[in-house]
């Protein structure tokens, strides 16, 4: 069945900062010079931990304490990309750090990045983190784009899920390419939920090719690390009227709503039959104990529609994109920082509970 896209969602969503980025490219770091995109966040909230991280990041006395102040840190793990030179054909991504107060003011960055497209399995960029807290480890889910043969910079090219763990993000496990069935062909868009259900975890993954391909899939575990298995398609996207083809991925971690029940932000994306292309932030619920896991959607959330979300890097020619890799809950807020047309990093919000709400009165998918 066909659907026409609507721009209300029944929920007040709020641009933060009035709409001005959080993050934004800096000319004086070549790796980061030309575009910063696709954050992983991760709320610290002040307490022991918060302080065992301050001391790994020598923070000056002036920050700790306004971090505390502010109820605690967002650690934000972002993609970036330098300039394409005349030898360069491909620009890869690295990830860069910064802390950020729970309202997305920037504290401090880091001047060089944490993850470098160094290894063979991501040696042309390291994209699209998505981060989850499992006890006091870090594990980061996110896309190694590689060649094939390393060694030969013009053999097929391939994407996998790959995983790296931490426990003060500066210090990092590469595990490479996770093992399982979800990794024998290209995928991407993968977040682990933070909690076991049924004593397995599970992976929300976004296959390539092959059968159900472009739609979100489950895949479980028994240890947030995999092997994981997957369980197959449980979102595939809607038809839309105003597009010739879409499709649907996971954006950050799910966000737990109580009785093993989750609220998920996700990204549609759309091409028009010119070859223009969108995308858009929609929201569900995830029953994760149900048969039909997804219980409920609204599309979309957000569509672009100021102007760092409609126009991004000239030359790089991505234009009209929201997408997201993260939320977080803060107090009564559901935040979720996003990329504005691959260009800068930005932030919205929207009450928790009024998008359960609207979501439980939606449209039931079973």
């Amino acid at each position: 069945m066909e659907r026409t896209i609507t721009a209300d969602p029944g929920v007040d969503v709020v641009r933060m900062h009035e709409g001005r980025a959080v993050l934004e490219a800096r000319p004086d770091h070549a790796w980061e010079s030309r575009v910063v995109l696709n954050p992983a966040a991760v709320l610290v909230e002040a307490g022991a931990k918060l302080d065992v991280l301050f001391g790994n990041w020598n923070l000056s006395t002036e920050d700790r304490e306004h971090l505390r102040s502010e109820g605690g840190t967002v650690v934000m793990l972002y993609r970036a990309q330098g300039e394409v030179g005349p030898d360069i054909q491909h620009a890869a991504s690295s990830l860069g750090l910064a802390i950020l107060t729970p309202s997305l003011e920037l504290v401090k960055r880091w001047g060089e990045p944490v993850l470098k497209p160094t290894a063979p399995f991501h040696n042309l960029g390291v994209e699209d983190p998505r981060c989850t807290r499992i006890g006091d480890t870090y594990y980061l889910y996110y896309t190694g784009y590689s060649n094939l043969d390393p060694e030969d910079p013009t053999s097929e090219r391939q994407v996998r899920i790959c995983l790296a763990t931490t426990e003060d993000f500066l210090h990092w496990n590469l595990r490479g390419p996770v093992e399982g069935d979800v990794n024998n062909v290209d995928n991407k868009n993968a977040a682990v939920l933070p909690d076991s259900v049924s004593g397995k975890w599970l992976l929300l993954h976004r296959p390539m090719e092959g059968p159900d391909a472009m739609a979100i899939h489950l895949a479980e575990a028994q240890d947030p690390a995999g092997p994981w298995h997957s369980r197959g398609m449980i979102m595939a996207s809607y038809r839309y009227r105003e597009f010739e083809t879409s499709w649907v991925g996971a954006g950050g971690p799910p966000i737990p709503v109580g009785n093993d029940r989750y609220a998920m932000i996700y990204h549609q994306g759309h091409f028009t039959s010119g070859g223009s292309r969108e995308y858009d932030l929609s929201a569900a619920l995830l029953d994760c104990r149900a048969e039909q896991i997804v219980e409920a959607r609204i599309e979309p959330l957000m569509r672009p529609s100021t102007p760092q979300e409609r126009l991004g890097d000239s030359d790089l020619g991505v234009n009209n994109v929201v997408f997201t890799c993260a939320n977080y809950r803060w107090k009564d807020q559901l935040i979720i920082p996003y990329a504005g047309a691959d260009s800068c990093i930005l932030g919205a919000s929207v009450a928790l509970d009024e998008l359960v709400a609207a979501l439980e009165q939606s449209i039931e998918i079973r």
